[in-house]
């Protein structure tokens, strides 16, 4: 019994059938292929002859164009490659200890028919349970999640997007190991003076396996239109980093939308902080940004990059750094209007360095009050303060 159950776990563990899989790489090498041919080199032209200094510079943009496509073709490929080799060992539970959980989840009202490990290289161990709930009870996925975790001394979670109630169908649910860290969020911001909407743009986003970004972006000027070219960027950012895009990739498809924009001076700036919550790394791109500080107790390091914004040139230069943060640490992004309120960046690194406010919500909302203040309630720019607290989790 025991080894029909491991031929049907490595059956079950097939998760992408070897057609299909075959079908995707070679959609995968189509895109790579195509974008090879927009990369060719061109053989310089022979005669002495002046060429037009128009036709030049159109020559020149059009083969910047062509990179650009290329670059977002292989982005593609790689996308596709990488589903396309994505594998997850399933090992089934012996049967002695299936059958233990089983009974133990019957107790609850749980029906378990099948369960399965799968061993995950970022999030640890998933497990995949063949589940019903019976006659006499209703019981969520968190329920199911709690019987679980008592009963295999692991704190595991229902995986994102899982329905809410377990029905009275067998039907298969994810549960997932719970993220070592947890982070809380606060944002605060203050419109310019005599203007009706903010330039700034923010977002906060749970990619999934383990994965929770904070990104700012700051539009050029103020009013309507720098918030349109704020929230472009903020929109096409969530969009493709949820699709599987690289955050440089998608910095660079988005600086694609901004400069091909017939209107001039589409320019917004671009902060990124993406927190692994399962190791506690902390990946940092900007572009065009003011300073992110991580504090940590009173010590803050100021984290800055010297590279132009987004909609300038056809090619972007981005600026990725990594972080390793700790229990008990506070990212805090900002606009410009924040660090210009207090005198520069040094200075405002010197004043948060004084704050001992823990909670994320309440962080934002005294730093901008603080920068009103010492402005006199005058708003010259538009201010936007983002906070991230990040703590480690508690375990059964």
């Amino acid at each position: 019994m025991r080894k029909a159950d491991m031929m049907r776990g490595q059956q079950e563990g097939v998760l992408i059938p070897s057609y299909g899989k075959k079908k995707l790489l070679g959609y995968a090498d189509s895109f790579h292929d195509l974008a090879e041919t927009f990369t060719y080199r061109e053989k310089a032209e022979d005669g002495s002859a002046a060429v037009d200094r128009q036709a030049c510079l159109m020559k020149r943009r059009l083969t910047e164009d062509r990179e650009i496509l290329a670059d977002h073709l292989k982005e593609v490929s790689r996308i596709i490659r990488g589903l396309a080799e994505e594998s997850y060992q399933l090992y089934p539970f012996r049967a002695r200890e299936l059958k233990k959980i089983i009974h133990a989840c019957k107790n609850k009202g749980l029906l378990v028919r099948n369960m399965y490990r799968i061993e995950d290289p970022v999030s640890g161990m998933k497990l995949a349970v063949d589940m019903c709930v019976d006659e006499r009870h209703v019981l969520t996925a968190e329920d199911a999640a709690e019987i679980l975790s008592i009963l295999l001394r692991r704190r595991l979670l229902p995986e994102k997007d899982s329905l809410f109630f377990i029905s009275r169908e067998y039907e298969t649910i994810l549960f997932e190991e719970a993220a070592v860290y947890h982070v809380l969020t606060g944002a605060a911001k203050a419109t310019r003076e005599n203007e009706k909407v903010s330039g700034d743009t923010f977002s906060f986003l749970e990619r999934g396996n383990g994965s929770f970004v904070m990104a700012l972006s700051d539009g050029m000027g103020s009013g309507e239109k720098a918030m349109a070219d704020s929230e472009t960027v903020i929109d096409l950012l969530e969009k493709l980093l949820e699709s599987g895009f690289s955050k440089e990739a998608a910095a660079e498809m988005i600086n694609g939308v901004l400069a091909a924009r017939a209107e001039e001076e589409n320019m917004s700036t671009l902060d990124i902080c993406d927190v692994n919550l399962y190791t506690g790394c902390c990946e940092l791109v900007k572009i065009g940004s003011s300073c992110t500080y991580i504090k940590r107790d009173r010590m803050v390091e100021q984290i800055e990059a010297e590279n132009l914004p987004l909609g300038v040139f056809h090619k972007i230069e981005t600026d990725r750094q990594q972080r390793q943060l700790a229990d008990g640490d506070h990212i805090i992004m900002v606009s410009d209007g924040i660090v210009d309120g207090v005198g520069g960046e040094g200075a405002f690194r010197d004043i948060i360095s004084q704050i001992t406010i823990q909670n994320p919500q309440e962080m934002a909302n005294y730093i901008l009050q603080l920068v009103l203040h010492k402005t006199m309630g005058k708003v010259q720019d538009d201010m936007t303060v983002l906070t991230m607290g990040i703590w480690e989790n508690g375990f059964l």
